[in-house]
């Protein structure tokens, strides 16, 4: 009997964060002996110091391994574990985030409606452990499901994804930004997949400041908002949308507000923690009419203070 789910994890040099991101997964109640239900967990070390204790000491029934010799980015690290992939359905869990219990068990449920499910996230800027209730975190990212809205940008973090395992589901390791979105844009307006939201928090996202950030050159901060910057209107190009659409007026507002971020950068001023998800925050407002299209400009320069 195949597996009922194959939750695929890349990994590189966090063995901490990977213990927790898999005895959170050890904790899903559809891993319960009772459940009746297999689940496999698919690690793939993408050319990090070895993590088979960490595996080993996991306490997962069904679990591989693929060691990686060298560092392929997480596109083809995804894409491996896919291929070393036996379950009916794909789940993604970044090693540095974490399930809530009831997680696999409601996406799966939901997926008897949609190809694609995504849970809300619960965002954290710090560590949250296995078995934490984070009611400290806030959930940005709890947008139902809406495909107008994904052309103007990403709001399902990767580790919320559940979908069918198809073809169809690989990242593309060509572009080296923003391979969650290209993925489900393709799904969705590429291949007609059926998405939804299962509008439970059971996914903790964390998104923690650089503890080093007093120590990384500003360069290397401004070249990695910069590959952000020209591939979100390189993903735009490859899914336009009609001219002048209030989703193409979105769209050239956050340009703009990308621009004005890489500019405050490159004069050496930091930008806020949280930044994308306040931002989205405000291109979402727009989008469901809460503001006027010519707030956009303003609300969004606000995220900046």
């Amino acid at each position: 009997m195949e597996p009922l789910v194959s939750v695929i994890v890349p990994t590189k040099d966090r063995a901490e964060q990977l213990a927790a991101a898999l005895e959170s997964v050890a904790a899903q109640t559809l891993c319960d002996p009772g459940s009746g239900h297999r689940v496999e967990v698919v690690v793939v070390n993408d050319g990090g110091a070895s993590v088979e204790d960490v595996v080993e000491k996991a306490g997962l029934d069904e679990v591989k391994l693929v060691e990686s010799p060298g560092s392929h980015g997480h596109a083809t690290a995804r894409n491996t574990g896919i291929e070393a992939a036996d379950g009916r359905y794909l789940a993604f869990l970044d090693d540095d985030d974490l399930y809530l219990p009831e997680h696999l068990e409601t996406a799966v449920a939901a997926l008897r409606e949609a190809d694609l499910v995504y849970a809300f996230c619960r965002t954290s800027d710090h560590r949250v452990q296995p078995g934490e209730e984070p009611l400290h975190a806030k959930a940005f990212f709890d947008v139902e499901f809406d495909a107008g809205l994904l052309l103007v940008g990403n709001y399902i973090p990767t580790s919320a994804i559940v979908c069918r395992n198809d073809r169809a589901a690989r990242f593309d390791p060509s572009i080296p930004v923003l391979v969650d979105w290209e993925l489900l844009l393709r799904l969705v307006h590429g291949h007609g997949w059926r998405a939804a939201a299962t509008g439970r928090p059971t996914v903790v996202y964390h998104r923690i400041a650089d503890q080093r950030s007093d120590t990384v050159d500003s360069t290397q901060i401004v070249a990695g908002h910069d590959r952000y910057r020209q591939g979100y209107p390189a993903l735009l190009d490859r899914w336009p949308v009609a001219k002048g659409s209030p989703i193409e007026v979105l769209r050239e507002h956050m340009t703009t507000f990308n621009d004005e971020c890489h500019e405050r950068l490159v004069r050496g001023e930091p930008l806020p923690h949280l930044l994308y998800e306040q931002a989205f925050q405000v291109l979402h407002a727009a989008y469901t009419g809460r503001i006027t299209p010519a707030d956009v400009p303003a609300r969004l320069t606000a995220t900046l203070t």
